[in-house]
């Protein structure tokens, strides 16, 4: 009698186990942006404002008096911009946080796990930088409504056919 309780409770000590280090794993793998990436926009706006007034200033042939106006301007809607694409990108991470949830409950064991290193595979990627390779055996495929590319450009004096 002893003998199929201890393997209840062994069974259900894994089980809880697994439930215990699914969590785990999930926190780690899907928390919130570190303090460097939020980091990362103050310096691109940083970047920003000046790169936009120095290409003003030298296709326009700005006068001093115009930098003066012109950079305040500059730097105000440099600054609402970040503030917006970081709010995007919250928001934006948040969606496919719940996308990868919803669409994670509705697949087998099997097709979870792949979907999972789908999933880690992508942020590699984009930790990186890389560009997405969505089908690895070569470029897209044609899809209805894709126009065929355009002929060579024909030469000066060959007759045409």
């Amino acid at each position: 009698m002893k003998s199929p309780l201890k393997v209840i409770v062994l069974l259900v000590g894994i089980f809880l186990a697994g439930v215990v280090t699914g969590i785990y794993v999930d926190k780690r793998l899907n928390a919130p942006a570190k303090p460097a990436e939020q980091h990362r926009s103050t310096v691109a706006v940083e970047k920003w404002a000046p790169d936009q007034m120095k290409r003003l200033v030298d296709a326009l042939e700005l006068q001093p008096a115009q930098i003066q106006q012109i950079q305040p301007i500059i730097q105000r809607n440099m600054e609402e911009l970040d503030r917006l694409r970081t709010y995007s990108r919250s928001e934006t991470g948040g969606i496919f946080e719940r996308m990868k949830r919803e669409i994670s409950e509705k697949l087998t064991p099997e097709q979870r796990t792949k979907f999972e290193q789908m999933n880690k595979e992508q942020r590699e990627r984009m930790k990186k930088n890389e560009p997405r390779e969505v089908f690895s055996n070569g470029p897209r495929p044609p899809r209805d409504g894709d126009r065929p590319p355009p002929p060579p450009p024909e030469k000066s004096g060959e007759p045409k056919k």
